[in-house]
């Protein structure tokens, strides 16, 4: 299992971001921002994003916009969380850094 080497507290590299609900009802990420990265204990980057549709758990070819911070379940070099994502979920995204 990973753990962040970067500076950054409390940041869980599996599972989904937990989410609060503001006073809109708008769910907010409890980790982020979007596009936050950190480097992990695995040799990997992880970069924050939101899934704009359903993402099958650990999937490999995930990518994800660079001014939005949505990812998607295909034509890409990321590796979702280890949890299936509903459309909406924010989590940690996983990328080879070497």
């Amino acid at each position: 299992m990973a753990f962040t080497i970067t500076p950054l507290a409390g940041i869980d590299l599996v599972n989904l971001a937990q989410v609060n609900l503001n006073s809109a009802g708008v769910a907010i990420p409890t980790e982020g921002p979007l596009g936050a990265e950190v480097f992990a204990s695995d040799g990997k980057r992880y970069v924050f994003a939101t899934a704009g549709a359903a993402i099958t758990a650990s999937t490999a070819t995930c990518s994800i916009n660079a001014s939005t911070f949505v990812a998607t379940g295909s034509a890409g070099t990321y590796l979702s969380p280890a949890t299936t994502m509903a459309s909406g979920d924010y989590g940690w995204f996983a990328a080879t850094s070497v």
